[in-house]
């Protein structure tokens, strides 16, 4: 109401003024709209290359079938979401398995491509919701094994053949970990396909299959300039806590959180990357680590929980 009074206050001389800048703006806009073909203000409308820099236009996007095709925009994507979320809501029995696998299928080819963080982010949320049934869950499904256990059968042994960790075997059968007895022929729920990760630097995810299937994402930081290596590697070391055996305040150690899952060396002999919680959560998505790949506190302990040591490890440009 005040800035109301304050423009009754004001001389007709100001209107003028207030008019005549008006129509520059508008004349202005105008001429935008026309040298350069529309207003850059409608994000919505947007292709996903033109919202994120250094993108490859050429290559295959979010949507685009490998004989081509136009990339999705975020209006595409908002949509693709609220369908998704719709169909789980609003479905039950047979007709929401049948969501869960549209939904699975639509959000994983969403993932493999660019896109923004906080559509990432949301999108990758929505989709851990519908991998927690489908994969991480004790339904057995046509997305995992049946393993039958056998005489001297114990839960690392079972976990190791299947290159998992322990505790995931325990969370895949809904047993406590650490405590659960087992006995000849009891039917254990087994991933179908060993977990490996793949990071792509460009997108700042990290990446968890299970074979061909994806089942986990998650948004990471990696290298200052674009420095952690990229290549084939596998999983070689796993700690808890490594920021406790930090020595002094310089040691890298002491930047760590929670978790500490290390990798060999490269085909170029680099070492000491790997993957850890951070004490600076608003440094990821972003190159700003020394070389390793930086997570959430919250994402690290999930991933430790998921694989082991010996799992392949894939960094892409």
């Amino acid at each position: 109401m005040a800035s109301r009074r304050s423009r009754r206050g004001k001389k007709s001389g100001g209107k003028g003024i207030l008019i005549l800048a008006a129509a520059v703006l508008i004349a202005l806009g105008a001429g935008g709209w026309f040298a350069f073909g529309g207003s850059k203000g409608d994000a919505t409308e947007s292709s996903i290359t033109d919202l994120i820099p250094g993108i490859d236009e050429d290559a295959p996007q979010v949507g685009e079938q490998t004989g081509g095709g136009d990339s999705q925009s975020l209006a595409q994507v908002e949509s693709l979401l609220h369908e998704v979320s719709a169909n789980l809501a609003t479905t039950e029995g047979e007709g929401r398995e049948k969501a869960l696998r549209d939904g699975y299928t639509r959000l994983a080819q969403l993932l493999e491509n660019p896109l923004p963080a906080e559509e990432r982010g949301r999108s990758i949320e929505l989709f851990h919701s519908i991998t927690d049934e489908l994969f991480l869950s004790a339904v057995h499904n046509e997305f995992c094994d049946n393993y039958v256990v056998q005489p001297g059968d114990s839960y690392d042994k079972i976990a190791r053949k299947h290159h998992i960790s322990t505790n995931l075997l325990y969370d895949l059968n809904n047993r406590p970990r650490g405590k659960a007895m087992l006995h000849p022929n009891d039917n254990l729920k087994v991933p179908k396909g060993d977990p490996h990760i793949v990071v792509h630097k460009r997108d700042f995810t990290a990446s968890v299959y299970f074979g061909t299937y994806l089942v986990r994402q998650y948004i990471i930081a990696h290298g200052r300039n674009n420095n952690t290596p990229e290549g084939t590697t596998t999983i070689i070391s796993m700690t808890i806590d490594p920021e406790k055996s930090a020595q002094g305040p310089n040691d890298p150690r002491g930047e760590m959180k929670l978790r500490w899952i290390g990798l060999d060396e490269y085909a170029d002999h680099r070492t000491g990357i790997g993957f850890h919680g951070t004490q600076y959560p608003d440094s990821i998505p972003g190159m700003t680590s020394a070389g390793c790949i930086r997570m959430q506190d919250a994402n690290v302990v999930e991933l430790y929980d998921i694989v082991r040591i010996g799992n392949k490890v894939e960094v892409k440009a």
